[in-house]
């Protein structure tokens, strides 16, 4: 009696696991790997080819767009993977700087945190939070801890006002950007959601 007990809530804490893993994480299939794809060719074009100013500290460019509708669609382990994919690829098509993992490591934690708060669930914090999370934290400790120990970039007034200015302005513009479009935008994400996305691991 006692290990049918232990047994059955063995078998309901996998149970569990496996609900809560499948709340984040989409089965593979063709077409995830295919929106994938999709999602890593928007990221490099936003972010190598069209962004606003860039130097060797700072750039200004539209990319949350491409990481925050990942993680609306993916989930936050293949949003993971599709900034990370994007990073790499970017960099060997236009060499402007040197490789920085500590970059790509941010580009998978920028994944995270939009398929974190964003995926099944636009509500306002969640996007206040996704895009905080986005640029304080990825975006301004990360990166420029990641330009400091792998490009050698000091960290000094002249180097770091510049980045909080960029972090504060894109989270305006994200925030802005993701508030304005969650009733249309997102809205045509749940509904595929819904419809493509019902069978989970």
């Amino acid at each position: 009696m006692k290990n049918t007990t232990t047994n059955d809530a063995t078998e309901n804490t996998k149970n569990d696991l496996k609900i809560t893993v499948g709340n984040y994480v989409p089965r593979i299939s063709t077409q995830i790997l295919v929106i994938m794809a999709l999602m890593v060719a928007i990221q490099m074009v936003l972010e190598r080819f069209f962004a606003v100013f860039e130097t060797p500290f700072t750039r200004l460019s539209f990319t949350f767009v491409g990481r925050a509708v990942s993680g609306a669609i993916l989930g936050p382990l293949y949003s993971a993977i599709v900034g990370v994919t994007a990073d790499v690829l970017g960099w060997f098509v236009k060499q402007t700087y040197p490789f920085n993992p500590g970059i790509t490591f941010a580009a998978a934690l920028r994944g995270v945190t939009f398929g974190i708060f964003l995926f099944r669930k636009q509500r306002i914090p969640n996007i206040i939070a996704a895009a905080f999370c986005d640029q304080f934290i990825a975006g301004l400790i990360v990166t420029t801890l990641s330009l400091y120990w792998f490009s050698g970039i000091p960290l000094t007034g002249e180097t770091i006002l510049p980045r909080l200015i960029q972090c504060a302005t894109i989270f305006a513009l994200e925030v802005i950007f993701l508030l304005v479009t969650k009733d249309n935008l997102f809205k045509q994400l749940k509904k595929f959601i819904s419809s493509n996305m019902n069978d989970r691991i």
